[in-house]
């Protein structure tokens, strides 16, 4: 499935329990890892090819664990009777997940993206058993007919499709967007990205922050009175910027 086909499967009408968003938000690190993005497009290509290897990983993951009917011990649950009971965990995404967040950072800022990954894997497994413990009862008469039977319990392929629309969408809100600005994209991408207002449009153009002073070394040395000047040491018109110019210029980039 495509990353464009798993963002638009998500149902609309589920609601996020934003009370417990910002409570993982809350406890992210304070600062996020210095990346020196090439430009803004790598960012967003990044940030979706993220997303989207993420959501392929919690439906692998989802359906090894409704297909597991391997029992450890006599009297423990299967995976799939896990979920059922809305009592499943996911050791899986701890590992691969901190894999997958670190392809966003380029391998930067591991505490960043352990914290992260805690909070992605905290928010899916909620969203896990708060829709199973819902929903169990509806699938638990099958389940359980099977099992008398001496057959096989399986899931209902429905009902491991909804477990992951709403893992899914719980692993979306968790990493939320650029624009929002209390999620954790927004504060990567205020680090590592500069912004600067056009003087008369006021359109944003969003600058990656390793090159601002290469920007502003190269404005300062349009100042210079040997620069702009042709062979004969002749000034060129047109060629040198006066310190006002170039105080306004600096001024309207963000540096903070």
């Amino acid at each position: 499935m495509g990353s464009n086909a798993i963002t638009k499967s998500i149902p609309p009408r589920t609601r996020p329990n934003f009370d417990m968003l910002g409570e993982l938000r809350s406890r992210m690190p304070n600062t996020a890892p210095f990346v020196d993005f090439v430009d803004v497009e790598e960012f967003r290509h990044a940030s979706h090819i993220t997303q989207a290897r993420y959501a392929r990983l919690i439906f692998g993951v989802v359906d090894r664990h409704a297909k597991c009917q391997i029992r450890t011990k006599r009297f423990a649950w299967t995976r799939a009777e896990e979920m059922l009971m809305g009592l499943s965990v996911f050791p899986e995404l701890q590992e691969a997940g901190i894999l997958i967040l670190l392809g966003l950072t380029h391998k930067r800022g591991l505490r960043f993206v352990q914290t992260l990954n805690n909070s992605i894997v905290v928010a899916v497994t909620i969203a896990c058993r708060t829709f199973c413990d819902e929903y169990k009862d509806r699938t638990m008469a099958k389940f359980m007919g099977d099992m008398a039977k001496g057959e096989t319990p399986v899931l209902p392929a429905i009902y491991v499709t909804k477990v992951k629309e709403h893992m899914l969408r719980a692993m979306i809100l968790a990493l939320g967007t650029a624009n929002d600005s209390s999620s954790i994209l927004h504060e990567l991408h205020r680090k590592c990205f500069a912004l600067m207002l056009h003087p008369s449009t006021f359109d944003i153009v969003y600058i990656p922050r390793h090159c601002v002073r290469e920007y502003v070394l190269a404005l300062a040395c349009v100042t210079h009175a040997r620069l702009g000047c042709s062979a004969s040491g002749a000034p060129l018109a047109g060629q040198r910027l006066d310190a006002d110019t170039l105080r306004m210029i600096v001024g309207l980039i963000d540096f903070h």
